[in-house]
């Protein structure tokens, strides 16, 4: 169940890439943000429902930061990613390159969180990135 989890979220994801291309020859990647958080305000009470009420929902201080620090992240990576494909005719190139963020996930998670690297993670950073370039090459 789980690796369809995962397929429908790459399928996801890659639909919602491309759309944000589309409209940020429209629009303000900024903008885009501001609207992303307008469309999640109204989704929250979905969210809440789908989580089994809101009795369901676990949360810290701690976890409220760290999702706020990650937020800010994301929002300035998305501004980065978007400002990037403006006016460009490489957007598959450009979001290839940009798919190596598990890359960085991983080596933070062996730094802080003591992940151990086995050599099939190693062969797989070395293929996704080897593929990314590949793919990416004029």
């Amino acid at each position: 169940m789980s690796n369809i989890l995962i397929f429908l979220c790459i399928i996801v994801w890659g639909c919602s890439t491309f759309l944000n291309r589309l409209s940020v020859e429209r629009m303000s990647p900024v903008i885009m943000q501001m609207v992303t958080g307008v469309v999640f305000i109204f989704c929250i009470p979905l969210f809440i429902k789908m989580s089994g009420g809101f009795h369901n929902i676990k949360w810290s201080a701690t976890s409220i930061a760290l999702t706020t620090c990650a937020t800010l992240l994301s929002i300035a990576a998305n501004i980065l990613l978007y400002t990037s494909l403006k006016g460009s005719q490489t957007t598959g190139a450009s979001t290839m390159l940009i798919s190596l963020y598990p890359v960085v996930t991983l080596l933070l998670s062996a730094i802080f969180l003591s992940e151990q690297f086995t050599t099939l993670k190693i062969l797989g950073v070395i293929a996704m990135i080897g593929g990314a370039v590949m793919l990416s090459w004029k």
